[in-house]
């Protein structure tokens, strides 16, 4: 079994655009969990949305030789996947106007902002207890009612109501120590492009 082999943050890029499937690996664990959520705005189905991510990954792979930058994967990326996930919500005809007029009038800097703001929520996330977790997931990225999350995980809709709002002061904790941080990598990404 071959050695894996470890990068420093920055180097990634260049492996990713030499071919190297390990620096693919790290930019799939890192950003597949956001492009879903990025896409699920369009397409309102979760399992969906994971599926474009996941064909917007073969996409940029098979042009890893011309992207050498961070910021040029994450940008060809989220803009495969606004594409296609506008695409097929228009095939499916669940096209929300107001979310397609904002997606196609985006700056370099708006979309930066809703890329890392999406990275940055499904970090948050991750942090969360399971319960809190899958009753913010359940009832913000998957549109369920109080009723229906109570249902599907057999629990009563006033324990599935704490646990959200125990999930969202979790989460509002969580990035707000997280803003700073944020900020000071979206103006070195917006700054490195001008």
């Amino acid at each position: 079994m071959p050695k894996e082999q470890t990068y420093h943050e920055e180097n990634y890029a260049i492996a990713f655009s030499q071919g190297d499937e390990q620096a693919l690996a790290h930019y799939f664990r890192e950003l597949h969990p956001a492009l879903s959520l990025y896409a699920n705005q369009w397409v309102k189905d979760f399992q969906l949305a994971r599926e474009i991510a996941s064909e917007a990954f073969v996409k940029t792979w098979q042009k890893h030789y011309k992207l050498n930058s961070d910021e040029g994967i994450r940008a060809y990326l989220y803009t495969v996947v606004r594409r296609d996930s506008y695409k097929t919500a228009k095939r499916l005809s669940c096209i929300d106007t107001s979310i397609t007029d904002t997606a196609d009038n985006d700056t370099p800097f708006s979309f930066l902002v809703r890329a890392e703001t999406y990275r940055l929520l499904y970090s948050a996330l991750q942090k969360l207890s399971p319960g809190n977790k899958r009753v913010i997931t359940m009832y913000y990225f998957e549109g369920k009612t109080t009723g229906e999350i109570a249902r599907e995980l057999n629990l009563h809709p006033r324990t599935v109501q704490t646990q959200k709002m125990r999930g969202i002061k979790a989460l509002q904790k969580i990035l707000g120590q997280a803003v700073f941080g944020v900020l000071y990598a979206l103006e070195k990404i917006f700054l490195s492009t001008l």
